[in-house]
């Protein structure tokens, strides 16, 4: 039973690794938190719910894609008004976009619950039965951050996103197009979450109100190990998603809900943040 639970748990985190990694990229690359990850997400399950498989997805992903040039565009034009030394503007910027995209989902499809059929079929692993569902995201989550480790470490993109992580002025005084750059991570990003959202559709489902819900997980996520950066992202993404199913388990009903908002609560409260992760909006 216990075996179960954890792997559910971890089942459940994969999807969840697949908002928050997009968001600690984008942090750490622009220096700016982007709450529209949820709707990212949302607008992908959503138009896999309403059009099915095979084209679903494609069409979810593109509509993610963009709405992540949507968001950059938004970084951009904000630097391109005046020079913003704090992230904050930029940060409500994204905030509202969110519900901007909220609203019209509301507006589309109403309140009903969207979801896809998921897999069908189990599989047994001692006395533990696993969804083929669940299996599958966790190996779609490790593929994805397994090429996205290779991008980053390997591809020119990648490495102009690094350098822009370490210093936008270096970056640019080296001849690296740093504002196309960001531009390309928040697009880059958006799909990833838009991924996620697919996933989400096909094993727990959505409503209009589920991306304020997935940019809380995706920020909790994020800062859990008190690091930023796609691997700690991903392994805080697993730690949310174990949290939230033991929860269900031994919790009265309903409180797994508010684990990633108390988890936010506690990693702020704690300090293992440092003072300058809030500060500061590239270039």
């Amino acid at each position: 039973m216990i075996l179960e639970i954890l792997l559910n748990g971890i089942f459940l985190g994969a999807i969840y690794a697949l908002f928050a990694v997009p968001m600690s990229v984008i942090w750490v690359t622009t220096d700016v938190i982007d709450v529209s990850i949820g709707a990212y997400a949302v607008v992908a399950g959503v138009i896999v719910a309403a059009f099915g498989l095979p084209w679903g997805p494609v069409l979810g992903l593109a509509a993610a894609l963009a709405l992540g040039c949507v968001t950059g565009s938004v970084f951009l034009g904000f630097h391109a008004l005046r020079l913003m030394k704090d992230a904050m503007p930029i940060v409500l910027a994204t905030f509202a976009f969110m519900l901007a995209v909220e609203s019209a989902i509301l507006v589309v499809v109403g309140t009903d619950n969207q979801f896809v059929d998921r897999m069908n079929g189990n599989l047994r692993l001692g006395g533990a039965v696993l969804s083929v569902q669940g299996v599958f995201n966790l190996a779609l989550s490790v593929v994805l951050m397994l090429a996205l480790s290779v991008v980053l470490k390997w591809s020119p993109a990648g490495l102009r996103m690094r350098a822009c992580a370490i210093s936008s002025k270096g970056a640019s005084l080296v001849g690296i197009p740093v504002k196309r750059t960001q531009f390309l991570t928040f697009v880059l990003c958006a799909g990833i979450a838009g991924v996620g959202g697919v996933l989400a559709a096909m094993s727990i489902g959505m409503t209009y109100a589920s991306a304020f819900t997935f940019t809380t997980i995706a920020f909790s996520s994020a800062v859990v190990l008190g690091k930023r950066g796609p691997l700690p992202a991903f392994f805080g993404g697993l730690f949310v998603g174990l949290a939230e199913s033991l929860s269900q388990t031994y919790l009265p009903s309903g409180w797994a809900h508010a684990v990633p908002a108390a988890l936010i609560i506690i990693i702020l409260a704690s300090g293992r943040l440092p003072s300058a992760a809030f500060s500061g909006a590239r270039p």
